[in-house]
């Protein structure tokens, strides 16, 4: 799609004016690698259980391609997803894959996910941080089914009252047209 994306965060209040102090970026920095960590280790129970918000919205809309002139508005949350997910469904697809019924994951295959140009910013409320990153999650199967993602994420991530950072809410922009993957049965 070539039309402005109307960004995610914009709707949340997260000023691109005001980034993050040292201190705070190096927490949202630690959140981020953790991620990644549980991920590539495929504790994604885990990754739900401890990074992530009982409210969170996991959002993969679908994009069309357009030419510039086209007037017609970027998706929203109202429009058909990949993902539309909150909590329940996340926890749902890890008890799916849990069973061991998961034909395409067994046996399973090797992930490595690999997060970069973090930024992030306060919003306007002290306890969500609005952030931008890019991913590059690389993927392979038995001996020839190797897989490259490359997407954005916008992510609004929130304190919950220990002060932990949580997954609150989560764009993602794959910058695939056609997913060529057999599955994603994986958490971007």
């Amino acid at each position: 799609m070539n039309a402005p994306v109307k960004l995610h965060l914009a709707q949340h209040g997260v000023d691109e004016t005001r980034p993050l102090g040292l201190e705070q970026y190096y927490d949202v920095q630690r959140f981020y690698f953790r991620e990644a960590r549980l991920q590539n280790r495929r504790q994604a129970r885990l990754w739900l259980e401890s990074m992530v918000d009982s409210e969170v919205h996991y959002w993969l809309p679908v994009f069309e391609e357009r030419y510039i002139k086209d007037p017609r508005p970027a998706p929203t949350i109202d429009d058909p997803a990949v993902y539309s997910d909150g909590y329940d469904d996340l926890q749902h697809r890890i008890e799916r894959l849990e069973t061991g019924l998961v034909w395409m994951e067994d046996p399973p295959g090797r992930l490595r996910f690999l997060v970069s140009n973090i930024e992030a910013y306060h919003t306007g409320d002290p306890a969500v941080i609005g952030v931008y990153c890019n991913v590059h999650v690389y993927r392979n199967r038995r001996q020839r089914d190797e897989y490259h993602h490359f997407y954005g994420r916008e992510d609004l991530l929130r304190r919950d009252q220990s002060g932990a950072l949580r997954l609150y809410r989560r764009k993602i922009l794959l910058d695939q047209r056609v997913v060529l993957d057999k599955n994603l049965y994986l958490f971007l």
